[in-house]
């Protein structure tokens, strides 16, 4: 079974990802090993206002590899004006 990498606290992951400017809500949030040395990441981050430009999402990936080795991330973002399905707490 696919699990958080040992190492990486998925807590501190989520407090990082939600205290991003102009987040208000993140779900689906998953953390896995695509390798013995490659960890991956996926979440969706609800912003009413969506950032200009990819600066944003370039500045999470970087301090997500700096601060708990997670080199491949995929972030999806959400104006948050519709029912994610995805956004359950019991979908992790």
């Amino acid at each position: 079974m696919d699990a958080v990498p040992a190492g990486i606290d998925s807590h501190a992951v989520e407090a990082y990802l939600a205290r991003l400017p102009g987040v208000v809500a993140v779900h689906d949030l998953h953390i896995w090993a695509m390798s013995t040395t490659e960890a991956a990441l996926t979440a969706h981050l609800v912003m009413p206002q969506l950032p200009p430009d990819d600066r944003f999402l370039g500045g999470i990936c970087h301090e997500l590899r700096h601060r708990f080795e997670i080199g491949h991330v995929t972030i999806q973002l959400e104006h948050g004006d519709f029912d994610c399905h995805q956004a359950p707490a019991n979908v992790v």
